[in-house]
Order: C-alpha cells, then structure tokens, then sequence
C-alpha cells in the first residue's frame, strides 16, 4: 500500500559487547572458596599419603609428626599452585607472554619457598640439626611447586580458552539471531511497500463511485480501507500475531474486493476454531488470497469461488487457499519467486522458521483452479482473549 512509517521501522542493534575480546574475569567468590577447599583437601590426602609411605618405608610406625611435616609441605606445594592459577593467572593473563611466564615462575617459587620456611620454621631445631636436608626440602617444594604449577596453569589456560570460545559462540548466536530478526523486519518492510498498489487505487476508485450512488457503503469501505492499514502499520512490530487477526485483515481485504467485483466472487471459510489462537508472522495468509483473486478469478469473466481453510494437527497449522479460477501457468514452485507476493511470504517463513515452514503452489481438486498451502508449526498460542477483535 505504502511505505512503512518511520514509527514502523525496526531500530537498528550494536553487537553484544566484548565480542572477540579476552575473558579476564576470575571466579565468583563462592567459586574461589569451594575451589580453595578443594585444593586444601587434595593437598592435604596427598601430604598425608606421602607421610604415610615414608613412615612405612623407615619401618620406625607411623609418626604423627611425620604426617603433619609432610601435609604442611603439599599445602605448600598446593596452595601456591592454586593462588597462582586462581588468582594471579586471569589478572595476568592480558599481558604480554615475555612479562607473564616470569611473574608466574617467580610467583611459584616464591610461594614454595616462604611457604617452607614457615613450615621448618616451627621446627627450628631441625633446621640447625639437619641444615642440608632442610635445603633440599625447599628446593624439592619449588621444583614440585613448578612442576604441578606448570600443568594447573596449562590447565586453568585452556579452560579460559574453551570459556571464551563458548562466551563468543553465544554472542556470535545472538548477533545472528538479532540479524535474522532485522531482516524479518526489513522484509515486513518491504512487504508492506509492495503490497498490490493497484489494490490502492483500485479502491479509492470504487469508493469515489459510491460516493454519489452509495454515500454509506462508500463510508463503510473508507472505514474498512482505514483498518487495514492501520493492521500494516501495526505489523511493522514483526511480532507473531493470533491467526484470527490474519483471518480479520484478509476479511476486510476480501469486503473491498467484493464490492469491485460482485457476484463474480464468491469466498467460503471452514477456520478450525483450535487453529485461531495460533501465532503466525502478520500478512501472510492476504498474499496469499490476494493472488487467488488477482491470477484464479480476474483473467475470468466469470470469476470464481475462493474456498481459504485452516487445520491444525499434531502442533502443525496448515492453511489451505484454493479457487477455480484459470489454474497455474507453470510449475508451481516455479511460481513463487522473491521479489513477489508468493515469494515475500515464503521468504518470510524461511527467516522465521527456517525449514520448519513451507508454502506450496499446485493445481487445485481435479487439476482445476490453484490451491496454495501454508504450513508452519504451532508451537505458541495465545490465550482466548488475547489477539485484536476481527
């Protein structure tokens, strides 16, 4: 009819923000904590086996300080490991690798070896009694401190890798899904500005002959031409509409075309009263009827009947428009190109749905006339109040 209102128009969308960028973020607290527990428990069952095989290597039994000496020692080892990987490693994971690795070793190293000393610090006889047995356990912890270190950190490293590949899996969906909803949108727009402008003039010409002959049909038409494109302009919003909104513009398109044609067309309905409630993208079930009339009924001087029905089985709506008019010219899908009334609506379904709707064009009963077949799924429908009145 005309152009979309600039009101009508989607508004445009920017990308999801941090698309492409590197996740720095660490765990939530909550998260930090049941982490750290974990490590002390692990830590502390690994210490603990440890004490007990060397308990039972020197055959002297089992020495509760020995255990206690070697749990302390894998905290150490453990506990520097989890700082480095939980704490220090997402902060420092923006930086350069040059800058990185050292920090982390000199981290590691660091905690391994205050970490010992204040263990041997609560045992300082041992310190001045066995000074080079104390020397190798330091230097035993920083090496098992890198060691465990090295693997958790390629661990925590590919586990940030996999995180942000996801996070940008998703928002790459999201900006696709918002894309794929701009060009529904856009080609509503379209629609709507190629809707049949002979149908426009069409009928401000029948109405500017009722006038004088019948003031008040010519009002009712005025009205009912109204209605119809305030629901084009209200479809601008690209939101499902109830059926039975469908069902009411593509009514009062037929009211108009009937008062241009007469007797020559006649339109039947059989509507399911399950299938009204169900969502469907606005203006697909006119174009369809619109094209019945305009290339079954016109070319005939005669016209023809209209027979538009709907059925909906197993969560499958499917609505049927079929007339006797001329018959198709060609292949039916042959028939339904873009830049059509029949293509626009098939192109629709396509953003809509992907393959999960289809339109079909084919002979009629008896290869008489043309039967157009809508079928979508019925996944959604409204409530019994719900949608605009017919």
């Amino acid at each position: 009819m005309t152009a979309a209102r600039d009101a009508g128009r989607p508004a445009g969308f920017r990308a999801a923000p941090g698309l492409g960028a590197r996740s720095g973020a660490s765990r939530p607290p909550s998260g930090v904590g049941r982490h750290a527990g974990l490590w002390v428990t692990a830590s502390s069952l690994s210490g603990l086996a440890v004490g007990l095989g060397v308990s039972v290597f020197q055959g002297d039994g089992i020495e509760r300080p020995t255990l206690l000496i070697s749990t302390l020692f894998a905290n150490v080892v453990g506990v520097t490991a989890m700082v480095c990987s939980v704490w220090l490693f997402p902060r420092l994971r923006g930086r350069s690798g040059l800058l990185r690795f050292p920090l982390l070793v000199l981290a590691l190293l660091s905690g391994a070896i205050l970490g010992s000393l204040a263990v041997l610090g609560a045992y300082p006889l041992f310190i001045f009694r066995e000074p080079r047995l104390a020397v190798g356990v330091i230097v035993l912890n920083s090496v098992l401190a890198l060691v465990v270190g090295g693997v958790v950190l390629g661990y925590e490293e590919m586990r940030l890798r996999l995180h942000d590949a996801l996070r940008e899996m998703r928002e790459v969906r999201l900006v696709e899904a918002r894309l794929r909803e701009e060009a529904a949108r856009a080609e509503l727009a379209a629609l709507q500005a190629r809707i049949n402008p002979h149908f426009f003039f069409n009928t401000l010409n029948t109405i500017g002959a009722l006038v004088e002959e019948d003031a008040r049909t010519a009002e009712e038409l005025l009205e009912t031409f109204a209605d119809l494109f305030r629901y084009v302009f209200d479809a601008a919003d690209a939101a499902p509409v109830a059926l039975r909104d469908e069902i009411a513009f593509t009514k009062g398109y037929l009211r108009i075309e009937q008062v241009r044609f007469g007797d020559r067309l006649r339109v039947a309905w059989d509507v399911a009263p399950d299938s009204v409630r169900v969502r469907v993208p606005g203006l697909v079930l006119q174009p369809l009827v619109e094209n019945a009339v305009g290339h079954g009924l016109a070319p005939r001087a005669r016209g023809g009947r209209i027979d538009v029905s709907t059925v909906l089985e197993d969560d499958v709506l499917r609505i049927d428009v079929v007339d006797d008019g001329v018959g198709l010219s060609g292949d039916g899908d042959g028939l339904i190109r873009d830049g059509h009334g029949l293509g626009n609506v098939a192109g629709r379904l396509r953003a809509s749905y992907g393959g999960r709707a289809a339109l079909a064009l084919s002979a009629g009963p008896g290869g008489a006339g043309a039967r157009a077949r809508l079928t979508l799924p019925a996944a959604s429908a409204l409530p019994e109040s719900a949608g605009r009145a017919p």
